[in-house]
């Protein structure tokens, strides 16, 4: 029996060749550690946009994050993701803690473009991207199984058109979420947006312990 990880490399095999832009380019994403995504709860996967790579090199996030966390964008997943997974401590202990780091290998990631962009995105071109992708994204998802999904599209035009059949509610916090199939979904900051950490984690805590989100 194949594992997610070799399903969803199967996948990025099809996606690369089926789009002539994407070859030799293409940066791979998915579920980081499968072992320690599997036994976590919840299973979270976070999406964004695109690969900040401007030099449109292939590459890997599953390498990556299990090598080394660098940048902030990586630093706010994993301190997300480490209050989600163990009860929220706080912030202040998170932030001095390097275990938040490890946080990463337990969860899964991906971007609905494939290919590296520079240091901010289009709509327009992340839309173009979004329709070319659409069935393999959903395949992506399906392959993860996820209990959250997390989204840092930025855009709303972008995140209705990524789940189109998904009704939006008000989380109490001026924060969008509903369910996609049987997982929870978060419309939430980008991991590199400007808002302050703490306030950030702060705010994620309030919605997944919040009851309009417990009753999705």
């Amino acid at each position: 029996m194949q594992t997610r990880t070799e399903l969803l490399n199967l996948l990025f095999d099809e996606w690369e060749q089926s789009i002539l832009d994407y070859k030799g380019k293409f940066v791979k994403d998915g579920i980081i550690n499968e072992d320690r995504y599997y036994s976590a709860k919840p299973k979270i996967l976070f999406i964004t946009k695109e690969p900040n790579n401007p030099d449109q090199n292939e590459g890997d996030f599953r390498s990556w994050w299990m090598e080394e966390v660098k940048y902030t964008f990586a630093y706010r997943i994993a301190e997300w993701s480490y209050g989600i997974l163990n009860g929220f401590p706080e912030y202040d202990e998170v932030w001095k803690s390097n275990r938040s780091r490890k946080a990463l290998q337990q969860i899964a990631f991906m971007n609905i473009k494939k290919i590296g962009g520079g240091g901010s995105s289009q709509l327009s071109m992340m839309t173009e991207h979004l329709k070319m992708n659409f069935r393999f994204i959903h395949r992506q998802i399906d392959i993860i199984e996820p209990d959250i999904i997390i989204t840092g599209t930025t855009w709303g035009e972008l995140r209705n058109q990524l789940f189109p059949q998904t009704k939006w509610i008000q989380s109490g916090y001026d924060i969008l979420v509903g369910r996609h199939k049987k997982a929870k979904v978060i419309d939430y900051y980008h991991p590199s947006s400007r808002t302050p950490p703490a306030a950030s984690y702060s705010l994620l805590q309030n919605i997944v312990l919040s009851e309009k989100f417990k009753r999705l």
